[in-house]
């Protein structure tokens, strides 16, 4: 009998940090630790050049190494980078930052991210706030 009531535990969504990969990628990973850990690349070919430079990028930035950003388990080891990004504006004065008052009316004394930096000025742009995700190594995953 097939199985009519599948489980559907959400795991897409949450994410895990080590998930199974293929052969394909443990070997890829493999290479990028390897040429990272040495401090001469020898480039002999475009695919070792290509390796040595998103190595040199993954020594200053690990979420890299992650494949979705958008997964809600990411906030467990990154934090938001918004220095000199306008978040909030006060709409009568168009001061940024601004400070918020608790007698203020919401979403009619202040306007959030009015220059689109986080969440864009149309559909198309409504995940750019994970361009400012930066690793946070005080939160470690626990596997």
């Amino acid at each position: 009998m097939a199985q009519s009531f599948k489980n559907n535990s959400g795991k897409s969504a949450f994410g895990v940090f080590s998930e199974s990969q293929n052969a394909g990628e443990y070997i890829y990973n493999r290479k990028l630790k390897n040429i990272l850990c040495n401090t001469i690349a020898k480039t002999n070919n475009q695919s070792s050049l290509l390796l040595f430079k998103k190595s040199q990028l993954l020594k200053y930035d690990p979420l890299l190494i992650l494949s979705n950003k958008t997964n809600l388990n990411i906030n467990l080891i990154t934090k938001l980078n918004l220095l000199n990004i306008p978040v909030i504006q006060n709409i009568q004065t168009q001061q940024t930052p601004t400070n918020i008052t608790i007698d203020s009316i919401p979403y009619l004394n202040y306007n959030i991210d009015p220059k689109g930096y986080l969440f864009g000025n149309s559909i198309c742009g409504i995940n750019n706030y994970t361009k400012y995700m930066i690793y946070n190594p005080n939160n470690p995953p626990n596997n």
